[in-house]
């Protein structure tokens, strides 16, 4: 299934549930995404309607060159926000080249050498929005068969452009398209306030409070924590900052274990995630292993390029099968900062199988089961 055929069932399945109620006009408008891989498979063309197909394949092309033209005109559109702040403070000339040397930094800021692509968004925020608008609104069917794309064409063209930033970026772009349609999907189901405040605080704190699951002797009473939340967040250097980070830290635990035992985290589809592996040791211990139960919790991402650089070889990738009926937790985009890497948190006491290994593409296809051990 190419990147293509997903864009196509998504918009064959918008024009099934809006019956109408949108002009086609309009949803091409929408679907700016990035260029698209010029093949299609065979078995999505009967989805489509026959007077469709001839007219959709030109425009298909046409948009292979568009992604360059979309920008600048979405930068258009912004401009005159822009101007609209500035014209009250016209005569502070000073604060005008200050603000064009940010902008001008803004795409500079990401250290891909240092962070790989953790902190970089390809996506604008009104594009999330539109995607989770899509993709929340098509057939279970549908979503089922986007959720078990798993990219592998598109990792071929990767592995192929390394180097070439332009057509990198194109692709980063492809592939986060897709990891956020899947990622609107998985969270649609509501969380609680305490799940939320609980999720947040572990992605920022993931290896403390894993490194607390691991060696700490006993947690926080859940009557303590209580007392410390209730006080509220002590200023920096409060004799009572360590007792709270320490009440933090044991809440998220007991919050998100609790979260994961409720019926309604549990998924309805089989979905796919991934993780990339940066230390050959610790790679080598894994597949010596064949099979472990990891007693943390584990984050994963929809995002197999969310660690890579592009200037060098992909790194090794665990591909994560994960079946309907396990428990996972995902944060929404409207209260996550961090929405681009479209993580997927599995709980702790999960068993890892090794099923295979793809020497081509450098990817160990993992199976995951629940509630294996204390």
């Amino acid at each position: 299934m190419t990147f293509l055929s997903i864009k196509r069932l998504i918009r064959e399945e918008l024009r099934k549930v809006i019956e109408n109620k949108e002009r086609l006009s309009s949803l091409y408008e929408e679907d700016d995404a990035p260029a698209e891989t010029p093949t299609e498979t065979p078995t999505e063309t009967p989805t489509e309607t026959p007077t469709e197909t001839p007219d959709e394949k030109p425009e298909e092309e046409k948009k292979e060159e568009e992604p360059e033209e979309k920008p600048e005109e979405e930068k258009s559109e912004e401009k005159p926000e822009e101007k609209s702040e500035e014209k009250p403070e016209e005569e502070k000339s000073d604060k005008k080249p200050e603000e064009e040397k940010k902008e001008e930094e803004k795409p500079k800021e990401p250290n891909e050498e240092k962070t790989g692509l953790k902190t970089v968004g390809f996506l604008k925020p009104i594009e999330v929005e539109k995607l989770s608008k899509k993709t929340t609104g098509i057939y279970p069917e549908s979503q089922d068969k986007l959720l078990n794309f798993d990219y592998e064409e598109i990792l071929d063209m990767y592995d192929s452009v390394i180097g070439k930033d332009k057509d990198l970026k194109a692709l980063y772009k492809r592939v986060e398209t897709i990891a956020v349609s899947k990622h609107s999907i998985l969270s649609k189901k509501e969380l609680d306030k305490e799940t939320v405040t609980a999720l947040q605080h572990y992605y920022l704190n993931t290896g403390h409070i894993n490194n607390i699951i691991r060696f700490a002797e006993s947690l926080m009473s859940p009557k303590e924590i209580r007392q410390q939340l209730k006080m509220g967040k002590p200023k920096e250097g409060d004799k009572r900052e360590k007792i709270f980070n320490s009440a933090m830290n044991a809440f998220t635990i007991r919050s998100l274990d609790y979260a994961f035992s409720e019926q309604m985290q549990r998924l309805d589809y089989n979905i796919i995630t991934y993780k990339s592996v940066e230390n050959e040791d610790v790679l080598q211990a894994f597949v010596d292993a064949g099979q472990w139960v990891d007693e943390v919790f584990v984050t994963t991402t929809l995002n197999p390029l969310i660690c890579e650089g592009g200037d060098k070889k992909r790194l090794p990738l665990f591909e994560f099968l994960i079946p309907a009926g396990t428990s996972v937790l995902t944060l929404p985009c409207k209260v996550n900062e961090y929405c681009h890497e479209t993580e997927v948190t599995l709980p702790r006491n999960c068993r890892y199988t090794i099923q295979g290994f793809n020497d081509k593409r450098n990817i160990y296809k993992i199976l995951v089961e629940q509630n294996h051990g204390g």
